[in-house]
């Protein structure tokens, strides 16, 4: 593939994982380390076939999204003429910043890469100032092991270099003066302080007090009447209908494993909340999103945030005003069972649901 043709792939791939959400990225002072193998397609000014060779990287994220990076190249090729016959190395030493464009898939975090930089060059004993630009593509493994693909271009500045032999004679080689390789490079990285927090520890049990005499009973209270009947003859809402008012308002809904979509026999759950919000209209709520453990925290964090929009659109669509409804993610941080099994994880698959305002005021439907 042409050098620009592969910018342009790399770039307008970023752009679209940018405009598909802003998912949290690494933390500050994280480390990436890793190797590569390369294959380099050197510019026709070099008179050598393409080659191959190796090198390593060493990373430091500055910001969850933008990484300073090293990184140093090996790579040998076979002469050409009008060269001698023989071999001719090259090695590459760039520092580079790298911006991550992060976004999940199968559980776990991945990130389209952007990178730019500055560093040198030496071919055949001849040194020159470097510029690579290009892009490429980490695909999470697990929190601390990834898969790293990278598309370099590196553009080379040598004006005197006599060493390249051509044409032949001609001490500044014109043909040679701005070269173009084409550096392709495959490894793994490893993603040092990339680790979750251990779990809270548990609540110290509370110790009971000692038994105490038993106080003397209160004093009978006085017995209210009931109250009377309003003008249209329908005795107020009892407090046994406000109880289950509130407890429909209040039900969580559960989802299947690594999906954002309503099940059906979730559906009447959130129908019955619609006439007790109808039916106060002073009473506003927040949809918390939450996951169980398995993925990535970013990834289970914009999980969470998807299971919240979809359920706040239901309610929209059936006639609750959306100036009503907020919506969070908790992530897989609030857990309501800490075992490590499927009969745990369906219980933290959920949405939850917290009354902001009206609640103390809250009305059965009629």
């Amino acid at each position: 593939m042409h050098p620009r043709r592969l910018l342009i792939v790399v770039f307008a791939g970023s752009v679209v994982a940018a405009s598909s959400g802003g998912l949290a990225a690494q933390s500050p002072g994280n480390v990436e380390i890793g190797g590569f193998g390369q294959f380099t397609r050197t510019d026709a000014a070099w008179q050598v076939k393409n080659g191959w060779g190796g090198g390593g990287r060493l990373g430091v994220f500055l910001t969850s999204h933008l990484e300073l990076e090293a990184a140093a190249s090996f790579s040998s090729f076979t002469n050409e003429p009008p060269r001698a016959a023989g071999s001719s190395s090259e090695q590459t030493f760039n520092g580079q910043f790298t911006y991550n464009i992060p976004f999940g898939a199968g559980g776990h975090t991945h990130h389209l890469l952007l990178e730019a930089g500055a560093g040198a060059q030496r071919f055949a004993s001849h040194n020159d100032f470097s510029a690579p630009l290009g892009g490429g593509l980490r695909i999470g493994l697990s929190d601390a092991v990834a898969l790293r693909f990278d598309g370099i271009v590196e553009y080379v500045e040598n004006p005197t270099a006599t060493t390249f032999n051509f044409p032949v004679g001609v001490a500044v080689n014109p043909k040679a003066a701005r070269s173009t390789n084409l550096e392709l490079r495959a490894g793994l990285s490893f993603m040092l302080g990339n680790h979750k927090p251990p779990p809270p520890a548990p609540a110290p049990v509370a110790v009971a007090p000692p038994p105490q005499r038993e106080a003397p009973p209160p004093p009978p209270t006085r017995q209210e009447p009931p109250p009377p009947p309003d003008r249209s003859g329908i005795v107020r809402d009892s407090l046994a209908a406000v109880t289950r008012a509130r407890e429909a308002l209040l039900a969580k809904v559960y989802f299947d494993f690594d999906r954002s979509e309503l099940r059906d026999d979730q559906r009447a759950i959130l129908d019955a909340k619609v006439p007790v919000l109808r039916a106060n209209p002073g009473v506003k709520i927040r949809i918390e999103g939450n996951a169980d453990e398995r993925g990535s925290d970013e990834y289970n964090q914009a999980l969470g945030m998807r299971r919240a929009q979809t359920t706040r659109k239901y309610l929209i669509d059936n006639g609750i005003d959306a100036s009503r409804i907020d919506i969070s993610s908790n992530g897989e941080e609030r857990p309501v069972c800490q075992e490590h099994n499927e009969a745990c994880w369906q219980q933290n698959r959920r949405d939850e649901f917290v009354i902001v305002t009206g609640g103390e005021t809250l009305i059965a439907p009629r």
